[in-house]
């Protein structure tokens, strides 16, 4: 009895304790915690890292607003310039506009005042006329003695008011000029108006040349910092009626 006792004894304590071998089992079956340190530390590095910007599209910023192309390269300076450039530009054909805008008020009211038109808002083809005669009367003739050149034959008093009527300007009405220094102080100041009008249009090809300009300028940047792409660029500038046509043409598409 004594020994069986001591084997019981024995075979209890070898026995692992009540839920050890769960414990070991959950244990192994529990994975290993993410790395967030890690990954967090990863975002962190690259947040706010981004590639540098394409050639194409540094010259689109460029030709949407100058100066921005340059901008978004880190060309803050240059893009400063462009954009004092533009607003001048902006600001002088506003300038322009007005100029012109109040001049032709101007001689509108003149020509109220001086050569006993009724009202101002005429078509410009009756201002420019009355510019060019002292009265309605010696244009009248002039008109009628056109039309006896064209036609060439003898015309009644009536086919040549009739021919009067259909070949003079259509807003017409008569005028008398009280003298020849308000018909000059008129025309001055039509021309006027009209040179500040085609300024104020030159500040559309002043704008176009800054929006080249600044383009070519931020292609070159943005090439410099993508010397590995094979990315070209062309040039043409032609003649044109108006002024001159600038062509920008990119070799590769983006």
């Amino acid at each position: 009895m004594r020994r069986i006792a001591v084997l019981l004894i024995l075979a209890a304590l070898s026995l692992p304790a009540p839920g050890a071998a769960g414990s070991l089992r959950d244990a192994a079956s529990v994975p290993a915690p993410p790395a967030e340190a890690n990954a967090w530390q990863y975002d962190a590095d690259t947040r706010g890292v981004s590639e540098p910007l394409s050639p194409g599209k540094a010259v689109l910023y460029s030709l949407l607003i100058p100066g921005l192309g340059d901008y978004k390269l880190g060309n803050h300076g240059r893009a400063a310039a462009f954009f004092a450039v533009e607003g001048a530009i902006w600001v002088s054909y506003a300038v322009f506009q007005m100029q012109g805008s109040g001049r032709e008020d101007e001689y509108q009211n003149l020509a109220v005042q001086f050569a006993g038109v009724t009202q101002t808002g005429h078509s410009d083809e009756f201002y420019a006329t009355i510019r060019e005669y002292d009265n309605s009367a010696i244009y009248e003739a002039d008109v009628k003695d056109d039309g006896r050149f064209e036609l060439r034959q003898v015309l009644t008093s009536a086919e040549l008011q009739q021919y009067f009527i259909e070949n003079r300007v259509a807003d017409y009405e008569p005028w008398q000029w009280t003298s020849l220094e308000r018909r000059l102080q008129y025309s001055e100041m039509r021309s006027s108006s009209k040179t500040s009008y085609r300024r104020a249009d030159y500040m559309f090809a002043a704008a176009a040349a800054n929006r080249v300009v600044s383009a070519i300028f931020a292609y070159a940047a943005a090439r410099g910092m993508h010397k590995d792409t094979d990315v070209g660029y062309r040039l043409d500038l032609s003649p044109a009626p108006g002024g001159v046509d600038v062509a920008f043409t990119l070799t590769r598409p983006f």
